[in-house]
């Protein structure tokens, strides 16, 4: 199932036909994607040791689970589509929601989408050069040091920007052609997601395995990590575990979202979790330390080491297809975000129009492409990740800390599911962390982060507060 724009909110108009079935495969997954093939390295890296990575892997899940708690009470209090932009809405007024939304056009959307196509290049790059490495064992030093030295800088840049292109291709040409392309992809990326759990349950009662991540301490070098490498671990974690608010995107299409958005978050998350956990002891017992924090292709690196050089082509063509799905429902959703702003009045009425012969938002789609090929060319997976996660962040706070405000500002609202006052009161307080601390270990990025949010400020009152006495005064000249 495709997402419906978090700007869309038209309820009455749509039928309600999402089920709790239907709910727990849209959370799963939307949430499992390219991360669990890219993050762990990055998670490695920053905590120092495999012991205190297991520990930022399930932190990171908890604290998605908490913000999803918190989220099924915003969900089902005001069950209509729109997500955040409704709760910011309700509890800040409309220009915190048109920041959310400015944000979401200009940073959120298109950087998602240029991380998603950069794995997807360094995954085909691979698989392109892959028979370099047949007499080689490849995550040996070797191997690695092989891969940078065969591969152009350029190509794997260029495969990203080409899957950007061919991703915006088909959604320009056919609504129908986006979705079908979405279902077939999700299904290999699960599947890949669950043999790779899988490989993870076999690797902990073998033995035999002594060269691997398994080694040392398991907390070793922890008093060195400082906040700021923290905040990058668990910035790269969470993005695994990005995609844990989607349901409430389509709460107003559920058939009884007062019982099933809570029942979805607590059945469908905890198996995100153990799916990931999994997943990681699977790279940390097979592979070696210095292959899991250098390699971009993990998932290719497991598959080789356990199966041969086939069972490494086989994972990295499950996880190129697999990027090439999440890819697809990024483009297929934020141009319906672009779409549905400029049908608001939010954006120029150009990016509103739909092509007559296709019925698809064309010029939105252009706009997308454009920015996420501008963040392919100057950014990398890491860069890219600090300025989207700083940028996603403050609005998942702004949208916990809605609900603190609402019990307060609208008590008698009614609340079908309630969580516990401390659940959000925590989440505001880690998020908080995560907003402050990563100007510690990544200020250039933070700044423009952040800068995103300030520029939404002068943006909306031309656009929103002051538009029509702006549009007279000019008219009048």
């Amino acid at each position: 199932m495709v997402l419906l724009p978090q700007t869309q909110a038209r309820g009455p108009e749509l039928q309600k036909k999402v089920s709790f079935s239907n709910g727990l495969g849209l959370v799963i997954g939307m949430m499992i994607g390219s991360g669990l093939f890219s993050s762990p390295g990055l998670v490695l890296e920053s905590s120092n040791a495999y012991g205190t990575a297991l520990v930022v892997w399930l932190l990171s899940g908890l604290l998605a689970l908490s913000g999803a708690l918190c989220y099924a009470e915003l969900g089902t209090m005001l069950p209509m589509n729109g997500g955040e932009a409704v709760y910011l809405s309700r509890a800040f007024g409309s220009m915190v929601s048109f920041m959310f939304e400015f944000v979401t056009i200009i940073v959120q959307k298109p950087c998602s989408l240029a991380i998603i196509c950069i794995v997807f290049g360094d995954y085909v790059s691979r698989i392109a050069y892959y028979t370099y490495f047949f007499n080689v064992p490849h995550d040996s030093d070797a191997a690695v040091e092989l891969a940078d030295s065969i591969i152009p800088a350029y190509l794997p840049t260029l495969l990203a920007v080409v899957c950007v292109l061919i991703l915006t291709l088909i959604n320009a040409l056919s609504v129908r052609a986006g979705i079908v392309v979405q279902d077939i992809l999700t299904a290999i990326k699960v599947l890949t997601a669950v043999v790779i759990s899988v490989i993870g349950i076999i690797a902990l009662s073998n033995k035999g395995v002594t060269d691997n991540t398994f080694k040392g301490e398991p907390f070793e070098s922890l008093s060195s990590v400082n906040f700021g490498q923290f905040s990058v671990a668990f910035y790269s974690g969470l993005w695994a575990y990005d995609g844990w608010n989607n349901l409430n995107y389509v709460s107003g299409e559920m058939k009884d979202p007062h019982r099933d958005l809570p029942r979805v978050i607590i059945f469908g998350i905890p198996i995100v979790i153990v799916s990931y956990l999994l997943s990681n002891v699977a790279y940390f017992a097979v592979l070696r330390p210095e292959v899991v924090i250098h390699t971009k292709t993990i998932s290719m690196d497991l598959g080789n080491k356990m199966f041969g050089p086939i069972g490494g082509i086989i994972f990295a063509v499950c996880v190129a297809l697999s990027c090439f799905g999440s890819a697809n429902a990024s483009v297929f959703t934020g141009a319906r975000i672009i779409y549905v702003s400029s049908k608001q009045g939010h954006l120029p009425g150009l990016f509103g129009k739909l092509n007559q012969a296709r019925q698809t938002p064309i010029i939105a789609l252009l706009l997308q492409a454009i920015l996420a090929i501008i963040m392919i060319l100057v950014g990398s997976f890491k860069i890219l990740i600090n300025i989207y996660s700083l940028a996603a962040w403050v609005f998942y706070f702004l949208a916990v800390l809605s609900l603190i405000v609402l019990r307060y500002t609208e008590p008698n609202l009614k609340r079908p599911y309630r969580v516990w006052l401390s659940t959000p009161i925590l989440f505001c307080m880690v998020a908080l962390f995560l907003c402050v601390t990563p100007f510690i270990e990544s200020p250039i990025q933070s700044v423009i982060s952040l800068s995103s949010l300030l520029w939404a400020i002068p943006v909306w009152f031309m656009q929103v507060k002051y538009k029509d006495a702006i549009c007279n005064r000019w008219n009048s000249k």
